[in-house]
């Protein structure tokens, strides 16, 4: 980098010791074309710095990634942690795209929405209400949980659509 810089103050050396008429039209092309080389050595300087964080950066970030792989597969590249999902049968909610989890935050169920994928806080007691027929999210106005069997396969026929 610092040798393009340098050959540019060289132009500019080279420019002021011949004494050409920065009047004249040649002149003025001459300072003009010199001028944006020069802002153009700066902001090349500026984006190799960036490209050098950003560089550290993505270093750093692909060692704490190679950290939590080997904290997940262990050395020898086998999951470690056993899965949960066999031993959880919802008769309640056939929808399978449904992902519950009761949460740390009170007495409230996590629901994601399988089409924007936020999580809703739900209480448990709206999950069984016979009243409560459809809940939609509040973000992508979706339906997320239907406790009605018939109403749930035209939702689903409606998607469809």
């Amino acid at each position: 980098m610092s040798g393009l810089k340098e050959k540019i103050a060289y132009l500019q050396g080279l420019a002021e010791g011949i004494n050409f008429d920065k009047e004249s039209k040649e002149g003025k092309l001459f300072a003009a074309v010199i001028e944006i080389l020069d802002e153009m050595a700066l902001s090349i300087e500026g984006i190799s710095l960036n490209q050098s964080e950003c560089e550290s950066y993505l270093e750093a970030l692909d060692e704490d990634l190679g950290d939590l792989e080997d904290d997940i597969y262990g050395e020898d590249g086998e999951y470690m942690f056993e899965d949960d999902d066999e031993d959880n049968d919802d008769e309640d909610n056939d929808d399978e795209d449904v992902y519950e989890e009761e949460c740390d935050c009170g007495n409230y169920v996590e629901v994601a929405c399988p089409h924007c994928f936020s999580v809703i806080n739900i209480e448990p007691g709206i999950l069984d209400d016979d009243d409560v027929l459809e809940i939609t999210c509040p973000n992508c106005d979706k339906v997320i949980y239907v406790n009605d069997d018939n109403l749930e396969m035209q939702a689903k026929d409606n998607e469809e659509e």
